[in-house]
């Protein structure tokens, strides 16, 4: 089962109560809160109120995209403490920030040994962790990607999948079905050389995308990067992602 939904940084300037509005006008049924712009770590009882007004919405918390980025000395723990405020064991972290091509041994090595720690304390909150896939992460290729999650091969590490732009088409579909048994939700846009285009304009990739999907399964698709932050295209976007998952793939 896939169910739709929303990126809330999609709209980095709007008060998540306005998001909130748009993703519930649009129909959609899931919500991944930003830390950055709508839920800061740390403060629980915003992330209680919140809480309560997604499912007052009818919507689901899919998680909590936090910007916790390894090898940059943060603390993990308010973050899934905000999460665990909000009602979601889900938790988003960026793997890194570096290109895990230009990494030395080295470095590659002291990443995996905070993600392990990291993955310990998830553990101990009982929450999942779900990695970023981005460029200039340990997750901007594919094998990178793989190894890192089967070195860990931890119930409490999973990880997101978004169409890279750095890798093509074919390259892009290898990487989501490699992922697959890791796979936690999707975000959800379509971009072409030029940048970000109509979601419509990527219908026949997203289409192949989901059907590598597991249909026993239940993931997340959450629409974000938007033409020109434009809610009336956002509105657009996110009509055609439904009618493509009524219609079947």
């Amino acid at each position: 089962m896939i169910v739709p939904g929303i990126v809330s940084a999609t709209f980095k300037t709007r008060s998540a109560e306005e998001v909130l509005r748009i993703a519930s006008q649009a129909k959609l049924s899931a919500i991944e809160w930003s830390e950055n712009h709508h839920i800061p770590k740390g403060d629980l009882e915003r992330a209680k109120e919140i809480a309560s007004l997604t499912r007052d919405s009818g919507l689901e918390i899919a998680g909590y995209g936090s910007y916790y980025r390894l090898g940059q000395g943060m603390e993990l723990r308010p973050s899934i403490e905000t999460a665990l405020a909000m009602g979601t064991g889900n938790v988003r972290i960026w793997a890194g920030g570096k290109a895990s091509a230009s990494l030395r041994k080295e470095e590659r090595e002291e990443l995996m040994a905070e993600l392990s720690k990291a993955v310990e304390i998830a553990k101990e909150y009982g929450v999942v962790l779900n990695l970023e896939w981005h460029k200039n992460t340990l997750t901007d290729e594919n094998e990178s990607a793989l190894c890192v999650l089967e070195s860990i091969s931890s119930p409490n590490l999973r990880t997101l999948w978004q169409p890279t732009q750095a890798l093509s088409s074919g390259e892009r579909r290898k990487g989501l079905e490699m992922i697959l048994p890791y796979l936690s939700y999707l975000h959800v846009y379509y971009w072409d050389e030029s940048g970000r285009r109509p979601f419509r304009e990527g219908i026949s990739d997203w289409r192949d995308y989901f059907s590598l999907l597991e249909k026993e399964k239940k993931y997340y698709a959450l629409l974000e990067f938007v033409l020109s932050d434009s809610v009336e295209q956002f509105n657009e976007d996110a009509a055609t992602l439904m009618e493509l998952l009524q219609k079947g793939v």
